[in-house]
């Protein structure tokens, strides 16, 4: 949930540096302070992103070695 969560901050963000990206471009210099802290919304659904990921990735490592603890632990699973 929380990479989900963090793609769709860090979305959210890179398409406000887009559009301030195209009102620099047209000449527009005096930006609404929302927008620009919109922007900020990248890095931050980076951050989020990235701990996601590596939540996830030891909460999955936890369940395999969980696994096979068990696996190991049971003498009628053995061949």
């Amino acid at each position: 949930m929380p990479v989900r969560i963090g793609m769709a901050l860090f979305a959210i963000g890179v398409l406000a540096v887009v559009v301030i990206m195209v009102m620099f471009a047209s000449g527009s210099h005096d930006l609404p302070l929302w927008l620009n802290l919109t922007a900020m919304l990248a890095p931050l659904g980076f951050a989020v992103g990235m701990v996601g990921v590596a939540v996830d990735a030891r909460r999955s490592s936890r369940a395999l070695a969980r696994a096979t603890a068990d696996q190991d632990s049971d003498p009628g699973s053995q061949p």
